[in-house]
């Protein structure tokens, strides 16, 4: 199964850091990032093609060598269902597109006071 790499609750700022691995940041022109709900299917977590997705803010790391930091404002997750969800980044370098390689999984619950 796809790991899971974080569990947020719903009404909460929901954040994930992708950082630069490789290659330099300072070519980098644009960067946009979202999530989508995702399914189980079988032994793996898999993207829902058919759902929405939702835009996310995209923020430099200190310093902006380190990479980028993704964010949604809580409001933004209090309107959200429970359940997995996947997030992907797409970046430009000047004419060139890249898609994140891996999806990051995260959990969204229901907090006990909501």
């Amino acid at each position: 199964m796809n790991g899971i790499i974080g569990e947020f609750r719903l009404g909460e700022d929901i954040a994930v850091a992708i950082d630069a691995v490789s290659g330099d940041t300072a070519g980098v022109t644009a960067i946009t990032a979202s999530m989508k709900p995702a399914l189980v299917s079988g032994n793996r977590v898999v993207l829902d093609d058919a759902a929405a997705a939702v835009s996310m803010a995209v923020a430099p790391q200190s310093p902006a060598s380190a990479g980028w930091t993704l964010s949604l404002g809580s409001t933004a997750s209090a309107a959200l269902a429970t359940g997995v969800y996947g997030i992907d980044a797409k970046i430009t370098l000047g004419s060139a597109v890249e898609i994140t390689e891996q999806t990051a999984f995260i959990r969204l619950t229901r907090a006990a006071l909501a």
